[in-house]
């Protein structure tokens, strides 16, 4: 069962060239261009450079700076993918084990969020963090129920690895234990000893990042936004879908529950998700240049839910549900992952028509689901396969080991997925040699100004830049 449940889980991404998924590409380039930096078959150390530090997000950096050593970057990525897919669930079993011996069953209903709506927007290293922050708590609550210096020590090894796969999975796992000592009313010393597991993490914070210390902006959603936020917790390709899992969520408890003798609430973890309801409801939806914020808590939150009631029996016979509803996420996720490829492949043919080592500027919009943008960083594919240089790989002083040096023109419209103005068509001539350009078409007429269509596929155009008589000479 656990063979075909695993493979269920890698089926999508092992059968399509490219997954689709919104920031991966952009990852994937930034380690690329990491392990070639000094290769003299590239010409990244012209723009790029390495900056590693104790920084709170090297969970995927780190990761692939290994698997990249001993396999293509894109085969490196599919296995940091099947990574995160198959540790979610994993670590969520581990934890619910130490809160519900005995019902392992329960668990099946994390397969659920194993392609949870960060996964597929390609915030991998937060959904690792998911999988290594249950993995810590579940490691710390064996430690509560039989103290020792060995199952501490691995707790706090559990939560020094979680800083640095995320900050904010960091912060959630903190939040979870202070919420469960609390409402377990645990004696003094767990407190102690349950705060030390933090001071590693902290240390390197305050010694090598600086990242969130400084706050540009705050906001926060409106009731009805935040509401509509909630059905992030089930977020997939098909909204029918998920309507019908978060019901029969319900209707799992309620037969649960239902003239079942064995039934009992877990009172202590009631508590800690009835916290966690509360708290993001609290959080904003942007503090400073972070973004998504209250939504991060909905993962963990739906698996203190599953903690939540002690079963009995019963609980085998109810798997069928989750079971079920897997199945059908599964088909559904495949046959997206499938329905993409078409359309990207004929992103990806465009990386042939531009020679190798171009500077090259992605002019990209879409205002879609974040779910339904594979493109937005696509042109990142052609870092790695042409070696391009791109100015829009995430360079985040104290969050990502990559610096840009290179000094070119880039507008902020890219980030934004919308161009309130159009780019300063002068600078773009100076600075490039090529424009990526994707569902921009009213930008054409400018761009045709500039440079000569070289390809187009469906919303794409590729354009080579004309160089001016002053560039030239400046050349």
């Amino acid at each position: 069962m656990i063979l075909i449940l695993a493979a269920a889980l890698l089926t999508p991404i092992w059968m399509v060239e490219f997954p689709p998924l919104l920031d991966y590409p952009n990852h994937l380039a930034r380690s690329f261009v990491l392990a070639h930096l000094n290769d003299p078959a590239f010409t990244f150390s012209k723009f790029y450079r390495a900056d590693w530090g104790a920084y709170p997000y090297l969970g995927m950096d780190a990761v692939l700076a290994l698997l990249g050593r001993l396999f293509p970057i894109e085969t490196a990525g599919r296995i940091f993918l099947s990574l995160c897919a198959l540790a979610l669930p994993a670590s969520a079993w581990f934890f619910l084990r130490q809160t519900n011996p005995g019902e392992d069953s329960t668990a099946l209903w994390t397969l659920l969020i194993a392609w949870n709506v960060f996964f597929l927007e390609g915030f991998l290293n937060f959904d690792l963090s998911l999988a290594v922050g249950l993995l810590a708590l579940g490691l710390w609550l064996r430690w509560l129920a039989k103290p020792g210096v060995v199952p501490w020590i691995a707790s706090l090894a559990a939560f020094t690895v979680l800083y640095f796969t995320h900050l904010l999975g960091f912060g959630i796992a903190g939040l979870v234990v202070v919420a469960y000592l609390a409402f377990d009313k645990r004696p003094v010393r767990d407190w102690i000893w349950s705060g030390a597991l933090a001071l590693p993490g902290m240390a390197f914070y305050l010694h090598s990042s600086r990242v969130g210390l400084s706050v540009q902006k705050i906001i926060f959603h409106g009731f009805w936004e935040k509401l509509d936020s909630l059905w992030m917790i089930l977020h997939g390709y098909s909204p029918l879908l998920d309507l019908i899992s978060l019901a029969a969520l319900g209707v799992w408890f309620f037969a649960a529950w239902w003239r079942n003798p064995e039934f009992r609430w877990n009172y202590r973890w009631l508590g800690v998700a009835a916290f966690l309801f509360v708290l993001f409801w609290a959080i904003p939806w942007m503090w400073g240049e972070g973004s998504d914020l209250d939504i991060r808590v909905l993962p963990i939150l739906f698996v203190v839910i599953l903690a939540t009631a002690r079963v009995g029996m019963r609980v085998k016979w109810l798997a069928a549900i989750p079971l079920l509803l897997f199945g059908a996420r599964t088909i559904n996720v495949t046959q997206h992952f499938a329905a993409a490829q078409p359309q990207l492949a004929g992103l990806a043919r465009s990386f042939e028509l531009v020679p190798r080592g171009a500077l090259v500027l992605p002019i990209v919009e879409g205002d879609q689901d974040p779910i339904e943008r594979p493109f937005t960083h696509f042109s990142a594919y052609g870092v790695i396969r042409r070696g391009w240089f791109s100015p829009y790989l995430m360079d985040a002083p104290g969050e990502t080991p990559m610096r840009i040096i290179y000094d070119s023109y880039t507008p902020d419209g890219f980030w934004n997925h919308v161009y309130d103005e159009p780019p300063d068509w002068k600078q773009v001539q100076s600075d490039y040699e090529y424009v990526w350009a994707y569902d921009v078409s009213r930008f054409s007429a400018a761009l045709s100004n500039i440079g000569d269509r070289i390809y187009s596929a469906g919303a794409l155009e590729v354009y080579k830049i004309r160089k001016s008589r002053d560039n030239a000479a400046g050349e």
